[in-house]
């Protein structure tokens, strides 16, 4: 990225301290994968682009549907029936073409996920089935990458960041054998609002600054406009984690 195009294109964050002209380098240098380019993975993906995170993937095999537009901003209705990587991918690419912006349709399974994540320095999960969500949490442990789960539900969402053995993972939060996957009325203020907070905690964590989610579960209710946090703990015998 040309030193000029940077110092226009992203000068109101270099004007802050803990960014400045070093850490837009930084964040210029470095990846990060988003599995779901939906209701959360438009915020996520939209807020890390215009960053200026310098390699952005996402995986999504689905196609736009009508009912994805109430929520999904990076598509619209000339794109139903398209795959959502390639409606994506075309809308983000409009907004910062000075990074490198990969889709891939390919259907994420415990078989390719590895495959796929490595190379990039953070997973975030942008998707709507805890089985999706699980096949990530193991994939990125098994990488020792970090994994940036969020999930919404009505009026609320919530936001976990995985990196055992610093922190629990998804399943010491949510154990495989009871979780069940989301199929729940969506709207689009709270994915936009869980997708950015994502986002953020993924720049955060690529600026080298505090983590404010370390072993703490993010809940959003956007009925009371409240946010808490709940402090968690690594379970030690995790099948997951529990040997890292």
């Amino acid at each position: 990225m040309k030193v000029k195009s940077m110092a226009n294109r992203y000068s109101r964050q270099i004007m802050i301290p803990q960014i400045g002209a070093e850490g837009q380098e930084k964040l210029a240098r470095s990846s990060v994968l988003v599995v779901g380019a939906g209701g959360l993975g438009s915020p996520a993906l939209t807020c890390l682009a215009l960053a200026g995170v310098g390699r952005l993937c996402l995986v999504d095999s689905d196609t736009v549907a009508e009912s994805n537009l109430n929520r999904q901003f990076l598509h619209n209705s000339s794109d139903i029936g398209r795959p959502k990587a390639e409606s994506a991918k075309e809308k983000l690419s409009l907004l910062n073409n000075e990074i490198e912006i990969i889709a891939n349709a390919e259907h994420l399974t415990s078989q390719n996920a590895e495959k796929l994540f490595t190379g990039y320095d953070i997973v975030l999960g942008a998707v709507d089935s805890f089985e999706t969500r699980f096949v990530i949490n193991k994939a990125c442990i098994s990488l020792n990458i970090p994994y940036i789960d969020g999930g919404v539900n009505d009026f609320s969402g919530c936001v976990l960041f995985s990196f055992p053995p610093r922190t629990p993972c998804l399943n010491c939060i949510y154990p495989e054998t009871t979780a069940n996957a989301n199929n729940v009325g969506v709207i689009g203020t709270v994915t936009s609002v869980i997708g950015a907070i994502e986002a953020n905690i993924a720049l955060l964590r690529l600026l080298g600054l505090p983590n404010p989610i370390d072993n703490k579960l993010l809940l959003y209710d956007s009925l009371r406009m409240g946010i808490d946090f709940i402090e968690i703990k690594r379970n030690e015998n995790c099948p997951i984690c529990g040997k890292k």
